[in-house]
């Protein structure tokens, strides 16, 4: 697509604008003059471009001579190739992204340890009245902030889900304030998708623009994981069709998105895609509470001095020779996310901000009834191959903990199992280690059949133990630790 960047006049926030037929008229009456032959006047006179030329260009699929464009960024920004700072605004021929920021008001300090630690304290006293259940939630938000800074650097990054259990608990201003730290404009908020054709043409459609953050305020629901929710947050780009036109777009996902409500979640495949921050203010009316800081105010009015306070730490993180404690890694974030949002505030002595993250996938709630059911199962039929016909029988005939195991998954119709449900349900999680368990399929009586095996699950693999030295040199910084 034919796009043009456009700057909000009054947030200062850039966009993508796509651009439309009449507009891409206006544009080639612009670059060029245009005539056509009046044979009354037996002369040539000026016109407007013809609209069949017009249609043309609009409707190509490729544009040699225009500039790709991957995004457009709202300040300096870590460019993903070689990891230079680039603190200059207008197009980058690498990273192919947009740049529109004033670098005099993002001063970045010398990187050293001393400068790391009073940037991060700097951070820290805009999150001194919010109610974090833990320490492990209170550097969730700090890589949340982190992540709202270098989202444009990053492939991959999860969302932040700030949860509750009571309403006014500060959720919905704590987004507010991890969004300040992604764009000037403030997030673009929109409700949770109930449908998968909704969650298309939505997330779709938000994305075409490049927002900065885009957050589901006050969910009533979980995290629920339509296929498009679960793309934008482990793949670089999103190619659908776009609502209303003719055209097939491909989009960047290098959107921060945030999400909140009140004892909801995360569930199923976005346990490891989305990390919660809880909050509780250990109050009744948390609705009477009064607070001073104003800490969204604070970043709107010097957004360049706490954007430049994240810039800091991780330069400073880098400069000291990239130390990564010893953490679990996470399937798809345990790369330039980590490295950006989640080491450099370990090495300022912060609990992993991933705990959540990994207590999810340690705990999920699916894999515990998952777990009950091969349990029960094998209680009753060992290791041998068993239809599903027969191990209905035999929970609704003799084993009621067996029937019991199975009605927590949605497989019951009029008070019944439903086989064709159940079956469908052994066949998703076949080979999934769950308890030193695992469902594998089989035959028996010349049907599919199903047992249930005892397998020993690999533990986690942790993240490489940083090993110090003397002095170390990386990308161009020396430091001394």
């Amino acid at each position: 697509m034919i796009v043009s960047v456009s700057t909000n006049p009054g947030s200062g926030d850039p966009s993508i604008v796509p651009t439309s037929a009449p507009a891409l008229t206006r544009e080639l009456s612009v670059a060029a003059t245009w005539e056509k032959c009046d044979g009354r006047a037996k002369d040539w006179v000026r016109c407007d471009p013809p609209a069949r030329h017009a249609g043309i260009l609009f409707d190509a699929q490729s544009f040699r001579y225009l500039p790709p464009l991957a995004g457009v960024v709202r300040q300096p920004y870590f460019r993903e190739s070689d990891g230079e700072l680039i603190t200059q605004p207008g197009y980058d021929k690498t990273s192919l992204r947009f740049g529109v920021f004033d670098p005099r008001q993002f001063v970045i300090a010398d990187p050293t340890p001393d400068e790391a630690r009073a940037a991060l304290a700097l951070l820290e006293e805009l999150l001194t009245e919010f109610h974090f259940v833990a320490a492990a939630d209170k550097a969730a938000a700090l890589a949340a902030i982190f992540t709202a800074v270098v989202r444009s650097t990053l492939p991959y990054a999860p969302a932040f889900h700030v949860r509750a259990p009571v309403f006014a608990s500060g959720k919905t201003y704590l987004c507010e304030l991890i969004g300040a730290f992604a764009g000037p404009g403030g997030n673009t908020k929109v409700s949770y998708p109930t449908t998968s054709e909704e969650a298309t043409k939505a997330i779709l459609s938000l994305l075409l623009t490049s927002p900065a953050c885009v957050e589901f305020d006050d969910m009533d629901t979980d995290w629920i994981p339509h296929g498009t929710i679960k793309r934008m947050l482990t793949a670089e780009a999103i190619t659908d069709r776009i609502l209303g036109v003719s055209k097939i777009a491909t989009v960047s996902t290098r959107t921060l998105f945030l999400g909140s409500g009140n004892n909801v979640g995360p569930i199923r495949d976005l346990l490891r895609r989305v990390l919660t921050i809880h909050l509780d203010p250990r109050c009744a009316t948390p609705a009477t509470m009064t607070y001073n800081g104003f800490p969204v105010d604070k970043v709107r009015q010097r957004r360049g001095v706490y954007v430049a306070a994240v810039l800091t730490i991780i330069q400073a993180w880098r400069r000291a020779g990239l130390p990564r404690a010893q953490a679990d890694s996470i399937v798809t974030f345990s790369g330039p996310w980590s490295d950006y949002c989640r080491y450099p505030l370990m090495w300022l002595g912060h609990p992993d901000p991933a705990t959540a993250l990994l207590e999810q996938v340690r705990h999920d709630p699916d894999g515990d009834a998952l777990c009950s059911l091969m349990t029960e199962w094998d209680a009753v039929f060992g290791s041998t191959p068993t239809t599903v016909r027969k191990a209905v029988e035999a929970a609704i005939h003799n084993q009621h903990n067996l029937l019991d195991a199975m009605r927590e998954f949605p497989v019951e119709e009029r008070g019944e199992i439903n086989r064709s449900k159940l079956g469908w349900l052994l066949k998703k999680n076949a080979n999934r280690i769950v308890g030193g368990f695992a469902f594998q399929q089989a035959e028996a009586d010349g049907r599919t059949a199903w047992r249930v095996v005892a397998v020993k699950s690999p533990p986690l693999t942790p993240s490489p133990p940083f090993i110090p030295s003397d002095e170390k040199t990386v990308a161009g910084w020396s430091g001394r630790i």
